[in-house]
């Protein structure tokens, strides 16, 4: 009789605790906590790059080499980290099976949301290059800044030449 009675004790304690993380994590966020960021706020924000390729068609370290090639990641200053823990975005390959049909995905590894992803379609092994081309695009425009807006004030003496050249 006893024994039951440690039984039922033990489901009762093991389900309020289960229920208690439950409704733990149905919580919404307070004004302490800030929702999940966009899109354009992580690719701002992301500075290294860690690239996981699910198929035998692409390894990892040919778009590891196309994305280092690229101009505006030199420019942006990312890295690529082979330690998926350090990495701010996790760039995750795969091949729709019996097709040339690529898809990918950037996911920010902190609130693993996914930030690009996309679909390419490649032959003679040059999907590495096309990925890392539709990544860089797709940052470019994340990455935008909005042209500064032109100044109002205008001298006489910077209109007076540009009048005298049309002329």
């Amino acid at each position: 009789m006893l024994k039951k009675i440690r039984v039922i004790l033990l489901f009762a304690v093991v389900g309020t605790a289960l229920a208690h993380a439950q409704s733990a994590r149905n919580i919404q966020p307070t004004a302490n906590q800030s929702p999940i960021p966009d899109n354009r706020e992580l690719m701002l924000r992301a500075k290294s790059f860690y690239v996981h390729s699910d198929t035998f068609f692409m390894k990892r370290e040919e778009l590891e080499s196309s994305l280092l090639g690229r101009k505006e990641f030199k420019d942006w200053d990312l890295q690529i980290t082979n330690k998926m823990q350090q990495a701010d975005l996790l760039v995750r390959v795969r091949r729709i099976p019996f097709t040339n049909h690529f898809t990918y995905t950037v996911t920010d590894r902190l609130t693993e949301t996914i930030a690009l992803a996309g679909t390419v379609d490649s032959l003679a092994g040059t999907v590495h290059g096309l990925i890392a081309d539709e990544i860089i695009h797709k940052m470019k425009v994340m990455r935008a800044t909005p042209p500064a807006a032109p100044t109002a004030t205008t001298s006489p003496q910077t209109v007076a030449p540009k009048v005298a050249q049309i002329l």
